[in-house]
């Protein structure tokens, strides 16, 4: 079973993504084609099925200029106190024993 917020962002994106289509006045059938799809399975893109494959989400967001959106929401976060740590933990260089005279 698909979790809730799972299926409310597919319908965000869903929705974006019929306005995005109308805005350019392309059918489904074209929009669809563009991105190597049916229009039948196109049409469960845009009422959020989440069997649609990411791939075709991806090559849609191509097309509208979008696929930006999605590098940045993959991107690693940078967290300083993370990064603090590491530096923090990270191998030392090894002393010699001063031998006293």
């Amino acid at each position: 079973m698909i979790n809730i917020n799972i299926a409310s962002i597919l319908e965000q994106l869903a929705d974006r993504l019929r306005k995005a289509r109308l805005a350019r006045n392309e059918s489904q059938e074209v929009f669809g084609a563009r991105i190597g799809l049916t229009r039948q399975t196109y049409s469960k893109m845009e009422k959020g099925v989440p069997t649609v494959s990411i791939g075709y989400w991806l090559a849609a967001s191509e097309i509208l200029d979008r696929l930006q959106t999605w590098q940045e929401v993959l991107a690693e976060k940078d967290d300083l106190f993370e990064q603090f740590e590491r530096k923090k933990l990270k191998r030392k260089r090894a002393s010699r024993k001063r031998v006293r005279k």
